[in-house]
């Protein structure tokens, strides 16, 4: 009788892979080369001809991961939003566990992210504002990310104490003022070092939460 793990090794494989695995890798070059479009000529550019060119693969290999651009598009997007969420998690688990402090840690570990490949400014932040079908998809992630920092805070409960409404008026404002922050110093257009970038976005932040909090 045969095991689970006799299972797996006895899958057809081609040159040391499966059909999985190879399948995975293709997944991964197609991801990468609509990631390269979005960030270097934005999502207009995220066709199925022009992503399987730059990935070397045909176009049935498209149709293999994805159903049409849209879908790859958006999976370009998670791919992303997935790795900076990460840094981001990690970053506040090793913060003061006060607003402020885990804040600073989650704005500090986004900026360092986008500091690392330039491609990520305008894949990211600048086509969530260009391109509707992004700016739906990611207009409720993002928040998610801000809010969920702000929670895992020792004082975050007085967010949590606001109306339903005026809760996701003030985390919309604070993920907003972030992503504009970001952009124009991702973009050059501020230009400030990481320090000061963060602590200006977190003079911003500070002011929209209080004001929410004091007109509750």
């Amino acid at each position: 009788m045969s095991s689970a793990g006799s299972e797996v090794d006895e899958r057809p494989r081609w040159h040391g892979s499966t059909a999985d695995e190879r399948c995975a890798r293709r997944r991964r070059q197609l991801l990468d080369a609509g990631f390269h479009l979005l960030g270097t000529q934005g999502a207009a550019a995220v066709t199925v001809r022009a992503v399987a060119r730059h990935s070397s693969l045909s176009p049935r290999y498209f149709y293999e991961s994805f159903p049409d651009r849209e879908a790859l598009l958006l999976a370009v997007w998670d791919d992303q939003y997935a790795a900076v969420s990460g840094r981001v998690e990690t970053a506040i688990a090793d913060a003061p566990q006060d607003f402020l402090g885990r804040m600073r840690a989650a704005l500090d570990a986004a900026a360092a992210w986008l500091e690392q490949d330039p491609l990520r400014t305008r894949a990211m932040l600048l086509e969530t504002i260009s391109d509707a079908r992004l700016r739906l998809h990611a207009r409720r992630r993002l928040p998610e990310l801000v809010l969920r920092t702000a929670m895992r805070s020792v004082d975050g409960g007085a967010l949590d104490s606001l109306p339903e409404k005026k809760l996701a008026t003030t985390v919309t404002a604070t993920s907003g003022a972030i992503v504009n922050l970001f952009l124009e110093w991702g973009s050059g257009g501020l230009p400030v070092g990481r320090d000061e970038l963060v602590d200006s976005v977190l003079d911003v932040v500070t002011a929209i939460v209080s004001a929410a909090i004091d007109g509750r």
